[in-house]
C-alpha cells in the first residue's frame, strides 16, 4: 500500500516558492480519505485502533508485509467518513491525521523531505496559519507538524521491524472471509494476511520468547483481538444500505 493513497498532488516544501503559504481548517476535513479502504498503521497506535477497526496485513510490492487499519470491504467506499467529510470514530489514524503533509524519501541517500498535497483546499495564502516564516524558517505550526511527521516515520520504522521479524517465523496466512449483506449484496475480502494461529501455537518455545521480548507478540494479539470489528463494518454496510432506499425516495428541496 502506497503512502501516498489519498495524495493527488505531491509538492516538496521549498522555503522560497512557499514562503507565503498558509494552512487553515476546512469544512469537511476528511473527504480526502472518503474513497480509502485501507490505510497503514503504526504498532504504537494498535491498541486504541483495535477497539474500532480490523488491522491485518498487506504486501506491496516489493514483497515487505506491513500493517494495514480496514476502513471498508467495498471498493471506492470509506465506511467511517460521512458525506460531509467527518469521521465517525474516536480514533484516526496517524496516517489520515498527517495529511495534507508527509515525509517523502529523495536521491541515493534516501534523505527525507517535507512535502506538501498542493491540492488540498486548505491551502492559500491568504486565510490561516503560516508555514514558514520571513526569515525563511519553519513556523511553530511547521515545526509541530514535522515532529508528528517524524515521529510517525520513527513508528513505522520501529513497527516494519516487528512485522519483518514475525514474517521470517512464517506466521501469515491469506485472510479469506465473505461479507454478506441484509440487502443479500456479498463482498469478498481478499488481498489481506492475518497472523496463523496454528502456526503461532507450534512456534519453538525460544522463537515465542523473542516475539515476547521484542514486543511483536503484543502486537499479534492486538491484531488478532481486532478481526471482530469485521462485524463492525458489515453493520457500517447495512446502515448505508438501510439509509440510501430513503435517500433516494426524499422529496427535493424547494
Amino acid at each position: 500500500m502506497s503512502q501516498f493513497a489519498f495524495y493527488r498532488k505531491v509538492t516538496v516544501l521549498n522555503t522560497v516558492e512557499h514562503r507565503n503559504l498558509k494552512i487553515s481548517t476546512i469544512d469537511h476535513p476528511f473527504r480526502f480519505a472518503r474513497d480509502t479502504t485501507a490505510v497503514l498503521v503504526a504498532g504504537v497506535e494498535f491498541s486504541e485502533a483495535s477497539k474500532e477497526y480490523p488491522i491485518v496485513f498487506t504486501r506491496n510490492r516489493e514483497g515487505k508485509v506491513a500493517p494495514v487499519v480496514l476502513l471498508g470491504v467495498r471498493a471506492g467506499e470509506n465506511l467511517f467518513v460521512d458525506p460531509d467529510g467527518r469521521w465517525h470514530a474516536r480514533y484516526v489514524p496517524a496516517f489520515v491525521r498527517r495529511y495534507p503533509f508527509v515525509l517523502a524519501e529523495q536521491g541515493p541517500r534516501q534523505e527525507l523531505l517535507v512535502c506538501v498535497d498542493a491540492n488540498y483546499e486548505g491551502l492559500s495564502v491568504d486565510h490561516g496559519d503560516l508555514l514558514i516564516g520571513a526569515d525563511g524558517h519553519p513556523t511553530q505550526r511547521l515545526e509541530e507538524i514535522l515532529a508528528f511527521l517524524r515521529s510517525f516515520q520513527a513508528e513505522f520504522t520501529r513497527t516494519q521491524a516487528l512485522v519483518d521479524k514475525l514474517e521470517s517465523c512464517g506466521l501469515f496466512r491469506e485472510l479469506s472471509a465473505r461479507v454478506e449483506t441484509q440487502a443479500g449484496n456479498r463482498f469478498d475480502i481478499g488481498s489481506f494476511l492475518a497472523i496463523d494461529e496454528e502456526k503461532l501455537t507450534a512456534l519453538p518455545d525460544a522463537q515465542v520468547l523473542d516475539l515476547y521480548r521484542s514486543g511483536a507478540m503484543g502486537l499479534v494479539f492486538l491484531h488478532l483481538s481486532s478481526l471482530g470489528n469485521l462485524n463492525r463494518l458489515l453493520e457500517l454496510i447495512n446502515a448505508r444500505e438501510a439509509a440510501a432506499p430513503a435517500q433516494e425516495a426524499a422529496p427535493p428541496l424547494h
